[in-house]
């Protein structure tokens, strides 16, 4: 990690960019991504000058993933109005305050990911992430495999066996099975070399690929599977509870809590996972708790509370549910939501990132531009951890999510997942 505090005075701007440009280059960077890292770094620096505070620090922060670059930018401020960073937001250049919100909002175009955290002190965080260009996978090279032998073994899958999967996965199975990296071999690779992701595979005697596995992690306490992944012996179930099994004996070394298939495949076998979702519920989502559950408090709207205290006794995790209701304090007015989109399955994710009295508008507003895009499956995922969050279940509600999975201990506490329902 590299790190540099300025002042928050314009003279340093180009010492910011200087900074952001060089760093992002020496972390393995390529040329013009780390150019727009740079300008990204540009506007929030020159966003915070404008905005006057003259006589505090910025501190920034260059820290390199293995597959993308995080500029991190800490504000010297608890409050600040960032609703430039929503997808949807649209600026009025006749409005002085809206020219100072321009910057934020080429900033937030410029990056792959960005994300809002507080610090210990209460300062806002600024994540800007800007991703390794990768080859995605094209139709010529999804060749068939062919299969010899009965005899296997399961490994930790070397560099060519990770390609290998990922080419063969995105060949045999839809694309609701596998992660968005698997389109992408050389990403996916360098994602395991940084430990962001594991992956096993099961190889035959002669060598020849025969199924695999993935996982990585959700937050510091869970674990989400993808898998399992047969090819050639979807026949043969002694396959994939070795594969299974490696998974688990390997997951348990760890500090993980729960292991979550939100999309499993038929090759899972029985006995291993338990059924997250209700029985009505599709598709079905597995999961297995790694140990003892002792308990935890969540967070909730009234309007939710029934919903979870029903869940909460199907899966038999006990959890103190508190719930949180508007008592006038005062509320900032413009919510912040981050957004994943996944083309290929045309799909997309919102995340709070910021609460404010606009929640219903802002989220009508990403539906509306998602309707434009012809995004077929829109999901809403809010972390029962942070009591700020309820604040978006009444306008979820309303608009026709319906609260459809909870998944344990996913974010700061258990995160639940609305689905978007057509015609609610």
């Amino acid at each position: 990690m590299l790190s540099l505090r300025i002042p928050a005075e314009a003279a340093f701007i180009p010492t910011a960019m200087t900074f952001a440009d060089t760093a992002a280059r020496g972390l393995g960077l390529d040329d013009r991504s780390a150019r727009t890292l740079m300008l990204a770094t540009e506007e929030v620096a020159a966003y915070l000058c404008r905005i006057g505070l003259h006589g505090h620090a910025i501190a920034i922060e260059c820290i390199g993933g293995g597959y993308f670059i995080e500029i991190r930018i800490t504000l010297p401020v608890s409050h600040l109005q960032l609703r430039a960073f929503n997808l949807t937001a649209r600026l009025d250049l006749n409005d002085e305050t809206d020219l100072d919100q321009m910057g934020l909002l080429l900033a937030s175009r410029m990056t792959d990911r960005f994300h809002i955290t507080r610090s210990e002190a209460g300062h806002l965080i600024l994540h800007l992430i800007k991703e390794y260009s990768y080859p995605e996978i094209a139709d010529d090279q999804l060749e068939e495999i062919p299969a010899t032998g009965d005899q296997f073994r399961v490994e930790v899958a070397d560099p060519a066996r990770i390609k290998w999967l990922a080419r063969s996965v995105v060949r045999h199975y839809p694309s609701t099975h596998y992660p968005p990296s698997f389109r992408y071999p050389g990403k996916i690779t360098d994602m395991v070399a940084a430990g962001a992701c594991q992956v096993l595979v099961a190889v035959g005697p002669g060598g020849e690929l025969l199924g695999g596995l993935a996982w990585q992690w959700i937050g510091d306490k869970t674990v989400e599977l993808f898998g399992v992944y047969l090819l050639h012996h979807r026949h043969r179930p002694e396959i994939a509870g070795e594969l299974l099994e490696t998974c688990l004996n390997s997951i348990a070394r760890t500090s993980a809590l729960a292991l979550l298939c939100r999309n499993p495949t038929e090759a899972v076998p029985d006995g291993y996972l338990e059924a997250l979702t209700a029985p009505d519920v599709q598709p079905t989502a597995l999961f297995r708790l790694l140990y003892e559950e002792t308990g935890a408090v969540v967070w909730s709207h009234p309007e939710l509370v029934d919903f979870l205290r029903k869940e909460y006794r199907r899966l038999f995790l006990p959890r103190d549910i508190q719930t949180v209701t508007d008592d006038g304090e005062t509320r900032e007015p413009h919510s912040v939501l981050s957004c994943e989109i996944d083309r290929h399955r045309r799909a997309a994710t919102l995340r709070p990132l910021l609460p404010g009295t606009d929640c219903r508008d802002n989220l009508a507003e990403h539906l509306s531009l998602f309707a434009r895009e012809q995004l077929q499956s829109i999901y809403l995922e809010l972390d029962l951890g942070h009591a700020w969050q309820a604040v978006f279940v009444p306008a979820a509600l309303q608009l026709g999510f319906v609260p459809r999975l909870i998944l344990p201990h996913a974010g700061q506490a258990d995160l639940v997942v609305f689905e978007l329902v057509a015609g609610a």
